[in-house]
């Protein structure tokens, strides 16, 4: 039976469509459409969007969240670009990808 690691390492996020990468004041964000009734305040004082800052390294995971990378992929192309930055790299990866999948911007298939 694989361990946790390995079953992590072998699905593919992919990107809830309604979400935008974007830039504001030079910074990585993404923008989450606020659509729920709930949010009603929250538009009228923010306007249409949740903003959600990345570093530059979420915001190239991002990227990557195509449907077709595993997670295993999408950690060895942070490992080209951001080399030992980005350690301990699989823990990180893993961590950052669930925390979006909690908020309903990704899935892991």
């Amino acid at each position: 039976m694989p361990d946790k690691l390995e079953i992590y390492l072998n699905l593919v996020p992919i990107r809830n469509e309604t979400i935008k990468l974007d830039e504001e004041e030079g910074s990585p964000v993404l923008l989450v459409p606020m659509d729920s009734l709930f949010d009603f305040l929250a538009i009228r004082r923010h306007g249409r969007y949740r903003r959600l800052k990345l570093d530059d390294l979420g915001a190239f995971v991002w990227r990557l969240c195509d449907g077709e990378k595993t997670v295993r992929e999408i950690g060895e192309e942070v490992r080209n670009i951001y080399g030992d930055s980005a350690e301990p790299l699989y823990e990180r990866l893993i961590y950052f990808l669930l925390e979006l999948k909690k908020r309903h911007l990704l899935e892991l298939k």
